[in-house]
């Protein structure tokens, strides 16, 4: 078995949705949600099994203990804490491909793609972040009434 690290851009909507969930509905509900998920790519991936619920879970410890250091309601909080969730994510999963399958073939680009995917999803927080909160005040406007 092989494993190819490196050969795609990634945009990492989860680790946003993630930090989402922890700045507005706190722990329990991001904790919650990124074991969830971490669990169902598991189940639908053929890699390692708990791979993906060890990385979700450890994008989950990083965003909550680095709220404690950096203000998760400014957009440069967030910025700063999603890039280093997401470079953590991606050189944990090499780490651990490089553990669990025999045979991992980094690209050269791996470092270049890395840098491109925190960027990238580093810098969509704020507005994924305001998209988010407009999408909730919207449907919680279009509620029936109760009388």
């Amino acid at each position: 078995m092989r494993a190819v690290a490196g050969d795609l851009l990634d945009f990492d909507l989860l680790t946003i949705a993630t930090a989402y969930l922890l700045l507005k509905y706190g722990e329990g509900a991001s904790s919650i949600f990124a074991f969830g998920q971490g669990l169902f790519i598991d189940v639908i991936s053929g890699g390692p099994q708990g791979l993906s619920a060890f990385l979700s879970l450890a994008v989950f410890f990083v965003l909550y203990f680095g709220s404690h250091f950096f203000e998760m309601q400014h957009p440069r909080g967030q910025i700063f804490l999603v890039a280093f969730a997401v470079g953590l994510k991606e050189v944990l999963l090499v780490g651990m491909l490089n553990l669990f399958v025999p045979r991992v073939i980094l690209m050269q680009s791996f470092p270049v793609m890395m840098l491109g995917s925190v960027v990238a999803t580093a810098l969509s927080v704020p507005l994924l972040f305001g998209l988010f909160d407009y999408f909730i005040a919207y449907s919680e406007d279009r509620e029936p009434q109760n009388l």
